[in-house]
């Protein structure tokens, strides 16, 4: 009896140290493109209207990327936002993107965002939303 005890008390310690110590809960974050861009400068750039969210406490950046085939070739362009506004409620933001190839023209681009939050001392997370997003003047 004193054997079997033993080893249930032993196979349950091993087990115990085995499983991952419980995880911090991710950060509360969200990121959402609006469906509809403006051009700005003849093309050059792109306003890129979007709604952030990130949990109150934390501190959160953004980069946003434009991508459109302009009769067969690529206008791309990326936006890196160091501080964006965590308060646990959402934000209106305008992101303005600057073409690094070609000038982008009205009509359908892709357009990527991605929302990364940290929450001292040890709480992250990171969110992202790709779309189709209609450029107009």
């Amino acid at each position: 009896m004193r054997a079997i005890s033993a080893f249930v008390l032993t196979a349950a310690a091993i087990v115990a140290t085995a499983l991952p110590a419980a995880a911090t809960p991710p950060v509360e974050a969200a990121v959402a493109i609006q469906p509809q861009g403006r051009l700005e400068a003849r093309g050059a750039a792109v306003t890129v209207p979007m709604r952030v969210m990130c949990q109150n406490g934390a501190t959160g950046s953004l980069w946003v990327q434009v991508t459109q085939n302009v009769r067969g070739e690529l206008a791309i362009g990326d936006k890196y936002t160091s501080s964006v506004p965590c308060t646990g409620e959402f934000h209106k933001l305008d992101v303005t993107v600057v073409s690094r190839t070609k000038a982008f023209r009205q009509g359908v681009a892709f357009t990527s965002a991605t929302l990364n939050v940290y929450l001292p001392p040890d709480s992250s997370n990171m969110v992202e939303e790709d779309r189709e997003m209609m450029l107009v003047r």
